[in-house]
């Protein structure tokens, strides 16, 4: 009798064992096919709180036996949506990371990375990349435009693919023909001046104006504008740096030659950055960066400002 029992009590392990055995594969399995028929998403981040998707475009993916083929339209031409759009400026970083739906990282290696113009498949440049672990940093080198950056992913000996990506970079554009009617010949007009500014282009992605001060006491006068991130930009703005190479200083030296044109009297232009949003009190201490311009340099060096509205080449017509 004891023997049958322990007989039983074998057979019982033996089955409850091959039991955790087919379970265990069966989840292997359904873990590795679920999602697996075609390429993981492709996650496009600037900071822990700007995230996107990329675009998937055409790839070749192998899945439970069979090889898939999509066709798809170049990048270039995509529609691309606010999700998988993203802002950014000359010199700044953008990170990309290919997973799977149960965030399991996949054997994965970047091909190439191309720049294209939005809407034409004519091919401007490759792209500046490293690779980091897992991770590929995307060094946006491009001056200001409407870019699609087509990254062609390898995924081991399951497939490769093609990804778009919407960059706009440092919009730049003025809305000329308005600005020229806002002429004033006082710096004091606090109002005027501030819809002004309101209608510049902003110099980085991420940038907010919130105040303005004045100097209107003693010659020279002048005009403080203050900027700082929108909030899921904190800790990520390019600062101004006086180099030819930073797009964030090029376009507040553009700024400041529409000041210069449009406000009569005014001799000093300064644009003060924090990284982080304000509290709710302008606090000028609390402004780590700061790019300043007088009439008489940028005079020097671009000639009469009256009507340097009117050099298409410094500034892009908005209409």
């Amino acid at each position: 009798m004891e023997e049958t029992r322990r007989k039983k009590r074998r057979n019982l392990y033996a089955f409850m064992a091959l039991m955790v055995i087919i379970g265990f594969g069966l989840y292997n399995y359904y873990s590795q096919e679920r999602g697996s028929e075609k390429p993981p998403e492709l996650t496009v981040l600037m900071n822990d709180q700007v995230r996107r998707e990329a675009v998937l475009g055409s790839y070749e993916w192998k899945s439970r036996g069979k090889i898939i083929l999509a066709d798809a339209d170049h990048p270039a031409n995509f529609t691309y949506e606010e999700s998988s759009t993203l802002e950014a400026s000359d010199g700044q970083r953008i990170y990309l990371s290919a997973l799977t739906e149960d965030s399991l990282s996949i054997q994965a290696s970047v091909l190439s990375i191309q720049v294209f113009e939005r809407g034409n498949p004519m091919k401007m440049a490759d792209a500046d990349y490293q690779v980091n672990g897992e991770t590929i940093v995307l060094n946006i080198r491009e001056a200001s435009g409407d870019y699609v950056y087509l990254v062609h992913m390898e995924y081991g000996d399951k497939g490769n693919a093609q990804y778009g990506i919407h960059v706009l970079v440092d919009d730049t554009s003025y809305p000329v023909e308005d600005l020229k009617k806002m002429r004033i010949p006082y710096v004091g007009n606090h109002g005027m001046v501030g819809e002004i500014l309101s209608k510049l282009p902003r110099p980085g992605s991420g940038y907010a104006q919130r105040y303005l001060a004045l100097k209107t006491q003693a010659e020279p006068y002048g005009i403080i504008c203050y900027y700082e991130p929108v909030e899921e930009m904190a800790g990520s703005l390019m600062m101004p740096e006086e180099t030819s190479e930073n797009a964030v200083y090029l376009n507040m030296e553009k700024n400041a030659l529409v000041l210069f044109s449009l406000i009569g009297n005014v001799e000093h232009v300064t644009f003060k950055v924090r990284n982080t949003p304000s509290p709710g009190e302008l606090k000028d201490f609390e402004y780590q960066s700061a790019a300043t311009f007088s009439r008489q340099d940028l005079a020097e060096k671009y000639g009469d400002l009256e009507n340097i509205l009117d050099d298409q080449e410094l500034f892009k017509n908005r209409g």
